[in-house]
């Protein structure tokens, strides 16, 4: 099976660089605290990181017979035939048209400032419109567009994480409290 995933470079960069620097303080901010309000901050930035590595996660990817549109919280497959344009709007999003009613916006390529310059909402566009007139063999089949929910082990043990933690913390903190 032949795959093109399509992605701007710089939210995986940004979201790395963002992790690494919380990191950084969260240590230093539970390292040089009192311990029993500083492991506060874990929790915050496992939620942190967990929202910034959905974020770094979404892409498109092409395959044989369908796009695949990966967001933070849904993901979509859509079959080649079900596909009747792209476009970027007017805010530099790009959005994938099913039909007249339905259409599905790709956080991938969501509008920015540094879009305007660099044009990677067009580039995208440019790349699924010759994916779409490519002469590979479509199945005659017009499957439905299918939805789920998108899985992103790392961003999902994170914010498990930060869920445990925050529990074993209160329950901690309430048991040491009398």
């Amino acid at each position: 099976m032949n795959r093109v995933v399509l992605r701007r470079r710089s939210w995986p960069i940004f979201c790395g660089i963002a992790l690494l620097g919380l990191g950084v303080g969260m240590f230093f901010a539970v390292r040089t605290g009192e311990f029993r309000t500083g492991w506060q901050g874990i929790p915050v930035y496992l939620a942190i990181a967990g929202i910034l590595g959905r974020i770094a996660n979404c892409k498109l990817v092409l395959r044989d017979d369908a796009l695949l549109v990966v967001n933070p919280l849904r993901t979509h497959v859509v079959p080649r035939a079900m596909i009747h344009g792209v476009s970027v709007g007017d805010d530099g999003t790009l959005e994938v048209h099913l039909d007249r009613d339905r259409t599905i916006s790709v956080y991938a390529f969501g509008g920015s400032l540094v879009d305007h310059f660099k044009g990677t909402s067009s580039e995208a566009e440019r790349k699924i419109i010759g994916w779409l007139n490519s002469g590979h063999a479509v199945s005659d089949a017009k499957g439905a567009p299918q939805a789920r929910w998108t899985r992103c082990a790392t961003a999902d043990l994170s914010l498990i994480l930060c869920v445990a933690i925050s529990v074993a913390g209160a329950i901690w903190m309430k048991i040491t409290s009398s």
